[in-house]
């Protein structure tokens, strides 16, 4: 007898046996959807591009399957699919490496390198002194391990942004569209901060189902040079691959696959973090500069948005276990920070090199958003440690990247007798 007629037949079983439907038709159509022409012509709309790149959707909808509503993740019920969550995870490293292509980085203006400076020196001082505060007011009674995920994780919502910038300024001119350059790239830039930060931070805390441990510093940087091999063996072996195959696209898709679950398989196995290491992997595919990598490339950006809307759904079902009043408040509290901080820093950083746009231009604004990439590192620690600590710092993540998609654009609105043009000098 199956599991599903075993539900059906205990007392209230058909309709948890509706319920597990439900939740899987609504994972399956937002997954789906996430990939259509439909979807990207929606992202055309300027508050319809906040909300998704917010994540608003797919997290409700990560809720609605949640314990709290449709129960059909429970408190443990995430914990088998943790292996999924990490080819998710290298996934996302791998898209976010793909980046570091070495002509792309020797390229980055002096402008946006200070710029960044800057920025993660102050993010860093806001997302240490915003988790002293909430430490000394909670003083929740944790382990080091647990306490120094939490740390990371919240230090990591503060470093970077989302290189979303449609919503802001739909209607750009030369000199905007510039500076709306400069913040796409700076995000992108960003989220690899956040990784490495993350990434480097957990390899001297091992973390799992119950309290993470805090390993030698040798350790740590052993593991570290391995994730560096595997991310090399790993490049070459997909180059070599695909070098032996035909070219067909059912090809390139079964080397795709098999890069990703290998990566991934690794970093469980020997204990490295999956974003770390398809960060470095990505960053090696990038400069091996061979043409039959593009093919390769295509297929791991094409399914960037269902990869994404799969693990805003798993965060928002893992929202449910927070507390939520700590959540709300630690994340209106990074919203607010990087509402204030963000703006001031890159105005007092590149907006003299922008000095014939207005000085309130809503551009200026976009850093205030929250990128994708914290989730996915709030993400990891809340699925394989099962502490309510781990779920409320996700939750405050969560909080602050929704807020995040439509703060900036609230704050950045204009009247009609207050058009965005360039200052004549």
């Amino acid at each position: 007898m199956t599991p599903l007629l075993v539900l059906a037949e205990s007392g209230g079983g058909a309709t948890r046996v509706l319920f597990i439907f439900v939740g899987i038709a609504l994972v399956g159509i937002a997954a789906t959807f996430a990939t259509t022409r439909i979807y990207a012509r929606l992202q055309r709309h300027r508050w319809i591009a906040a909300l998704t790149a917010g994540g608003w959707f797919a997290m409700i909808t990560g809720v609605l399957i949640g314990p709290r509503v449709l129960a059909v993740v429970d408190d443990s019920g995430l914990q088998p699919m943790l292996p999924l969550l990490d080819v998710a995870l290298a996934w996302i490293g791998l898209i976010v490496g793909l980046q570091l292509r070495r002509v792309l980085v020797s390229a980055i203006p002096g402008d946006l390198v200070r710029w960044l400076r800057n920025d993660t020196a102050a993010s860093m001082l806001a997302g240490i002194g915003t988790f002293a505060i909430w430490w000394a007011i909670v003083r929740p009674d944790i382990g080091t391990g647990i306490l120094g995920i939490a740390a990371l994780g919240l230090v990591a919502s503060f470093i970077g942004w989302a290189p979303e910038t449609r919503s802001l300024r739909p209607a750009l001119t030369p000199r905007s569209g510039e500076l709306a350059q400069l913040v796409q790239a700076g995000g992108g830039l960003g989220s690899v901060l956040a990784i490495l930060l993350f990434g480097c931070g957990t390899l001297f805390v091992r973390f799992g189902p119950g309290d993470p441990t805090v390993v030698a510093p040798w350790i740590g940087l052993l593991e570290l040079g391995l994730s560096g091999i595997i991310a090399i063996l790993l490049g070459f072996g997909a180059r070599t691959l695909l070098r032996l195959t035909s070219g067909a696209p059912q090809e390139s898709l079964v080397i795709t696959l098999a890069l990703v679950m290998l990566g991934a398989g690794f970093a469980s196995a020997l204990g490295l973090s999956p974003l770390l290491n398809g960060l470095l992997t990505g960053a090696v595919i990038a400069n091996l500069r061979d043409p039959i990598l593009r093919d390769l490339e295509r297929a791991l950006q094409r399914a960037e948005p269902g990869m994404a809307v799969m693990m805003l759904i798993a965060s928002g079902s893992l929202a449910s276990n927070a507390d939520l009043g700590q959540a709300v408040i630690l994340g209106c509290s990074i919203a607010g920070i990087r509402l204030i901080m963000k703006p001031l820093i890159a105005r007092s950083t590149v907006g003299s090199a922008f000095g014939d746009l207005p000085a309130r231009d809503p551009l200026f604004l976009g850093p205030a958003r929250v990128p994708f990439v914290a989730i996915a590192i709030a993400i990891g620690p809340a699925v394989a440690t099962e502490d309510p600590l781990a779920d409320t710092v996700l939750a405050s993540v969560m909080i602050a990247t929704l807020l995040g998609a439509v703060l900036p654009g609230i704050a950045g609105r204009r009247s009609v007798g207050e058009p965005l043009t360039e200052v004549t000098k």
